[in-house]
């Protein structure tokens, strides 16, 4: 099994770079290093913030105009490199950032607008997605909403993240055979006999494939949540939480 980049699987030190330590450092960097770290952290991020934002009776293009000004709003003021890493979670502190940025009536009056101001994420390529997840989250408080969007977001990014893995080895076609029994989502997994023969290997091959499949898939999964806490020592902790949010 290949080592996954950013896990201990590589030996020394692990996870010191983080979504939230990205952009602090990337403001310290060239213009391009700035604006890399600002498109992984807004993609990572505006999926539960706008969900909660449409939970909270926001239209679908008011949403999407109040996160980008929120970002802007976060990458002005320097915020993130102000705030007390060592005391929170990257998602709660969005969150609360977010609240704190909705009650400003001055700021929210001149949100960026979708067309005439900065984008931080191109938010159409992953709007049908996130509207689509609505109604998977129909039913919840704006709060419960965000911690689901957000734990589905970093499942989605460690299976995007195994599939360009497989894709780099060849194997694409093999990965979309493998991938339903680790993607869950309450399905019954294919049949392992069945999935065998289509893939022209033995039963035992397959088994120990799956086993090291879903090896991976733990360890980047622990990879996506360990670019949201500041501390490593929070990881398991979130993961716990994660696992909480997925199986309620």
């Amino acid at each position: 099994m290949k080592p996954i980049p950013g896990t201990l699987q590589e030996g020394g030190a692990a996870f010191q770079t983080t979504h939230w330590t990205l952009v602090v450092r990337a403001q310290l960097s060239a213009a391009a290093a700035i604006e890399k770290a600002i498109s992984i952290f807004c993609e990572a991020y505006w999926p539960p913030l706008y969900a909660f934002l449409r939970r909270r009776g926001h239209a679908s293009p008011e949403a999407q105009d109040l996160v980008q000004g929120f970002f802007a709003h976060l990458l002005k003021q320097q915020t993130l490199s102000r705030a007390d890493q060592d005391k929170r979670r990257l998602r709660t502190f969005l969150l609360g950032s977010l609240q704190n940025f909705l009650f400003n009536e001055y700021v929210r009056t001149h949100a960026i607008k979708r067309g005439g101001g900065r984008q931080f994420v191109s938010i159409d390529e992953h709007l049908p997605e996130a509207d689509a997840s609505m109604m998977d989250t129909a039913h919840l408080s704006d709060a419960r909403s965000y911690d689901l969007t957000w734990a589905s977001n970093i499942v989605t990014r460690a299976l995007r993240h195994l599939e360009k893995a497989f894709e780099t080895e060849g194997k694409a076609e093999w990965f979309g055979v493998l991938r339903p029994f680790i993607s869950g989502g309450g399905r019954i997994p294919p049949n392992q006999e069945e999935t065998a023969e289509r893939l022209g290997v033995p039963i035992a091959t397959l088994r120990t494939l799956l086993f090291r499949l879903r090896q991976r898939y733990r360890e980047t999964l622990r990879m996506e949540v360990a670019n949201t806490v500041s501390d490593p020592a929070d990881i398991d902790q979130e993961l716990h939480y994660l696992y909480q949010i997925l199986t309620a």
